[in-house]
């Protein structure tokens, strides 16, 4: 008979939708791994996530009714709500507590528990957008070796890919992942909304990405680079800017990242 490894989940977010997801029924070897709660602070969302994996699987907006003998607390949520968390549990559970937060040091956390450790997986979530869980990388950390044990057990049970990394690097993987992810999706948006505001499909840019990304599977993102500010047109660069008159933000927006661009490649 297979050992159950039973799992409360903390959030309910895109994060823990993933999570609970690739999770629940996970088996490995002779354990099986069951995501029994779900809490969030609402309860509505919770128990939507819960709903997903089917019967045996409670949702709660209460913590005092999550179970105290879990083997596994895993924490998906904002960062500013976990000290909250944490301080309500504290003392009351058994079990290892995880978080997955790319920007929480572990320290901050180990000084409520005695087991605890860092899942973060490498990814941008959107609820409904499945995905492959195992091509995910995941960083793990853990506050001692029989703790680093388990996560490191779970963490290669759920992905073929997995890391080490300090909290120190786990803060420069997520400032990194903020800047080439978050931000260049919002540039996109604006692109996206220009595009409709001249009766163009939004999503004519796809192929460009498509092969923007493709690129850089092969060179540094330094060599990738091309554009007017990269050859330094500047006549080019000013026809953009008249067309962006009427749009300050993104006239703010194009001549900083030019500017920048120029300077990195400037050779005299």
């Amino acid at each position: 008979m297979k050992k159950q490894e039973r799992i409360v989940l903390l959030g309910a977010g895109n994060v823990a939708w993933h999570l609970a997801r690739a999770l629940h029924l996970l088996n490995v070897g002779e354990t099986e791994y069951i995501v029994t709660d779900i809490y969030s602070p609402s309860g509505v969302t919770a128990c939507d996530l819960a709903s997903t994996l089917g019967e045996g699987v409670h949702s709660t907006n209460d913590l005092s009714s999550l179970p105290q003998d879990a083997d596994w607390y895993v924490f998906a949520v904002r960062d500013d709500a976990l000290p909250e968390l944490w301080t309500q549990l504290a003392h009351h559970t058994s079990g290892t507590w995880l978080h997955t937060s790319g920007s929480t040091d572990l320290c901050s956390m180990t000084k409520y528990h005695s087991s605890t450790g860092v899942l973060y997986p490498l990814q941008t979530f959107s609820k409904g957008k499945v995905l492959d869980f195992s091509s995910i990388p995941l960083y793990i950390e853990a506050n001692n070796e029989s703790t680093q044990a388990r996560i490191e057990t779970l963490a290669h049970s759920l992905s073929n890919e997995v890391h080490h990394a300090s909290s120190e690097a786990r803060m420069a993987l997520h400032v990194a992942a903020v800047l080439s992810c978050n931000f260049s999706n919002y540039l996109i948006t604006l692109a996206e909304e220009l595009l409709s505001a001249h009766q163009l499909p939004s999503k004519a840019l796809l192929p460009l990405l498509d092969e923007m990304i493709e690129k850089l599977h092969h060179l540094p993102a330094q060599e990738a680079q091309t554009g007017p500010a990269r050859r330094r047109d500047q006549m080019v660069i000013e026809r953009h800017l008249k067309l962006l008159h009427n749009t300050p933000e993104l006239e703010q927006l194009y001549r900083l990242l030019s500017e920048g661009i120029r300077k990195r490649f400037d050779l005299g």
